[in-house]
């Protein structure tokens, strides 16, 4: 099988496409776009990856061809420009679906559906509410793309219980599929607390958190707790990449706030290492209606690492019912209270991650995409 899939962001940025994408490449030919428009600082402008995204790219990401796609940036502020970055995309992947015969497209909201011999509709966020609560039109936009795959796809994919219920109140029928976020259970198996540890010489509670970071409420709330903890013996792990991170570690280090750890970006193995050591996992969510439709990737790697996990109360993780879970509200009074309660849990996976394993996540994508 011949399949395109269509991701939400730049193929280098951790997302749910990769997960599926690489282990359907093991069995069939996967092509992908790569949409770079992380440009953030006037010396990126300035960047020979900022002068590479205006041609065309081809290569390779393993067994995955990669299409980059032209645009220009930034093009958020006009309209103008997104239409045009939108009629360019749209171009190229009509030519790759007839140049390399493609036969099922997975496509998101960042183009029209294409015209393909079978179209799948991956709904992976409520990305209409998020562009909406920072007042932007580019939410219409979105919502106008949504429909249309709503109306034209012969399957449509959501990953969390709100999603569905969005689907369908959209019109969206029989062809509707619930598939979350997954993980590969077979990778949490092995325990390496101790190296951590001794490395950042810990010896109380190791509270943390492995993700992206864009978001600077995200990190105030887990800064905000550690500086409520600072008088208890409970360290604070930040990993991870993101816009965020700069302010967050200026505002450590000017309220003195020792008992905050960052380690940075860490590849996959290493960071499902660090998440075996953690005594407490963080889900720092903000209560928004983007939020409630997640399938936090976050709280299920934790669980598949047997850690308790502290999550902001969303509709779609109260959905899932996760007994190793702790719901709290938004504020860093409540994660400390919930980091405590958390810290009573046991070390034990939940039974419940089993439904999210990514081996059986993708063998029932591979069947929609067949159909």
């Amino acid at each position: 099988m011949k399949i395109l899939w269509i991701p939400h962001t730049g193929w280098h940025i951790p997302q749910r496409s990769h997960i599926f994408c690489r282990a359907l490449a093991e069995r069939h030919e996967v092509h992908v776009t790569d949409l770079i428009a992380d440009f953030h600082n006037w010396y990126d402008y300035l960047s020979w990856r900022y002068l590479k995204n205006f041609s065309y790219r081809l290569y390779r990401d393993g067994e995955i061809t990669v299409h980059g796609v032209p645009r220009i940036s930034p093009a958020i502020f006009s309209s103008t420009l997104r239409h045009l970055n939108s009629d360019i995309f749209s171009q190229l992947v009509q030519l790759i679906i007839d140049r390399y015969q493609i036969e099922v497209v997975v496509g998101t909201f960042v183009v029209p559906p294409p015209k393909a011999p079978r179209l799948v509709f991956d709904l992976f966020d409520d990305n209409v509410s998020y562009w909406r609560s920072i007042g932007s039109p580019y939410a219409d936009e979105i919502e106008q793309n949504e429909q249309a795959y709503f109306e034209q796809s012969n399957a449509v994919v959501a990953i969390s219980s709100v999603l569905m219920d969005k689907a369908r109140q959209c019109g969206t029928g029989d062809n509707l599929y619930y598939i979350p976020n997954g993980v590969n259970l077979d990778q949490y198996g092995k325990k390496n607390k101790k190296n951590i540890r001794d490395k950042f010489n810990i010896s109380g509670a190791l509270v943390g958190s492995v993700g992206n970071y864009d978001r600077p409420s995200e990190l105030n709330r887990i800064i905000g707790a550690a500086k409520l903890m600072k008088s208890e013996d409970v360290t604070f792990l930040i990993a991870g990449r993101g816009s965020a991170l700069p302010q967050a570690k200026k505002q450590v280090k000017s309220q003195d706030i020792s008992n905050v750890i960052f380690m940075g970006y860490l590849p996959s193995n290493k960071a499902i290492e660090v998440m075996t050591t953690l005594d407490v996992g963080l889900c720092p969510y903000d209560k928004t209606p983007m939020d409630d439709a997640r399938s936090p990737m976050r709280l299920l790697a934790y669980s598949a690492a047997s850690v308790p996990v502290v999550c902001t109360d969303l509709k779609s993780v109260r959905s899932i019912g996760f007994p190793n879970v702790v719901l709290v509200d938004d504020s860093a009074t409540a994660m400390v209270a919930g980091i405590k309660q958390a810290l009573q849990f046991p070390k034990v996976r939940p039974p419940q991650i089993e439904a999210y394993d990514i081996n059986k996540l993708v063998t029932k994508y591979e069947m929609i995409l067949q159909g």
